[in-house]
């Protein structure tokens, strides 16, 4: 074996090796840290209004209130997570105006609610993907006690950050869980929700930056769902401390994907690269009239 290709054989090995990492780096070790983490769990505050009467001819009261989301991962097992998501709408004085709390049972690579788990059969999303795609989704998580369809509206900036923006559509929910602290709520009406609004969604990541929603909550007949009469009207928006707090978090986590789907793996493969040519240039041999140069002519006479 020549001097030449020994010295290439030498560095071939770190080469084959750093191009080895750098697809198991973009391949498995990046899926697997874009999964939901098992520890999950997010806070969401949402400043609110309401038009509101607890019978269908009761008087109207206004209120500002406080709504808060809470997700809590209680058991997570390969691809599967059990997460609790609980939602409240207060008043300022503590007197509740809508509770919900339910348990979904979600896939950690897609973020889809899994059929089979937690306690109502639910399909679609429970938060949206990484990657998110220029595409509608279907939403079904604590925000409401049923699903609603969101639709890609367009691609724009928000505070400097690429975003995507969707909007959102529920109509006709039964909502009688949530309301039933009320007198004639669920033995003489069933309440029923429609709203909508919209989400600013970072792609990468997946995680909302903004959300805004807006919608009804009506008496219905229980057999017929016949609207009898509208007793809840509402706004919501994130409240800034979250919006900061969802800004942070996209950004930490669009630049670890980024990191483990692209600028390692390239860096690596650019290692290896630089291996093998470095071993090419070692190997290549040396002209004759570079070594006279160097050395000088040790014939010639002085």
């Amino acid at each position: 074996m020549t001097d030449r290709r020994r010295l290439l054989l030498r560095h071939l090995p770190l080469a084959l090796g750093l191009w080895l990492l750098a697809a198991v780096t973009r391949f498995w070790i990046a899926p697997q840290w874009e999964r939901l983490p098992s520890d999950y769990a997010v806070e969401i505050s949402y400043l609110a209004r309401c038009r509101y009467r607890g019978t269908p001819d009761g008087p109207w009261q206004k209120f500002d209130l406080i709504a808060r989301r809470v997700d809590q991962t209680l058991v997570i097992a390969a691809d599967d997570a059990i997460v609790q998501g609980d939602i409240h709408w207060t008043t300022e004085a503590g007197e509740v105006t809508y509770e919900s709390a339910g348990i979904y049972g979600i896939d950690s690579r897609t973020r889809t609610n899994l059929p089979g788990y937690g306690n109502v059969q639910r399909a679609g999303q429970f938060l949206f993907p990484p990657h998110v795609r220029r595409t509608n989704y279907r939403i079904w998580d604590p925000f409401y006690t049923g699903p609603r369809t969101a639709t890609f509206v367009e691609a724009t900036t928000l505070n400097g950050i690429l975003v995507y923006v969707f909007d959102c559509r529920a109509k006709d929910i039964d909502d009688t869980a949530g309301y039933s602290f009320l007198a004639d709520v669920p033995e003489r009406y069933h309440a029923y929700s429609a709203g909508g609004g919209k989400m600013w969604v970072e792609p990468v990541s997946g995680v909302v930056l903004d959300m805004e929603d807006a919608g009804k909550s009506y008496f219905g007949e229980p057999m017929t769902a016949k609207p009898v009469s509208d007793f809840y009207f509402w706004d919501a928006r994130y409240t800034p401390q979250t919006k900061a707090a969802q800004m942070s978090h996209a950004l930490t986590a669009r630049l670890h994907i980024r990191i483990l789907e692209f600028w390692l793996p390239v860096a690596l493969l650019l290692g290896g690269l630089g291996c093998l040519v470095l071993g090419l240039r070692r190997s290549r041999p040396i002209p004759p009239s570079s070594l006279d140069e160097k050395h000088g002519d040790r014939g010639a006479s002085p």
